[in-house]
Parts: C-alpha cells; structure tokens; sequence
C-alpha cells in the first residue's frame, strides 16, 4: 500500500522539517539547481515549482545520525 505522504515537498513545507527557514531553505534548493546538483540541498524544478524529494530529506536525515 501507497504512502499517504508526498514523494516531493514545497520548499516552504520542507524547511521546518530541516529546522532551517524558508528563505534559507529556498536558497539551498536554487543553490542546487543552479550547481547542477553540486552544492545546496536536493531539488528539482516542476515547472515553475521547486520540490523537495523526501528521499533527500530522509538521506540528509540518515546522514546526521550516522555523523552524531
């Protein structure tokens, strides 16, 4: 069965997930799209959109508690 959650966020829904604001947030994500994914934090443009795949989140997640 499907999860009820999305596969992807709104910048401004992901930034208090990260604990980071929306305006840090939405600088991360262009950071990234504008690096081509080298810098920033995980995005993807739908249209004039940009989300957050929760993956990424999840992966940024992992990756503190591993460090921590």
């Amino acid at each position: 069965m499907r999860s009820a959650e999305p596969a992807f966020l709104r910048v401004r829904d992901a930034a208090p997930m990260l604990g980071i604001s929306r305006s840090a947030a939405y600088e991360l994500a262009n950071a990234w799209l504008a690096s081509d994914g080298q810098a920033g934090l995980p995005a993807v443009r739908l249209g004039r959109s940009i989300r957050i795949p929760r993956a990424a989140i999840e992966r940024l997640a992992a990756a503190q508690l591993e460090a921590g």
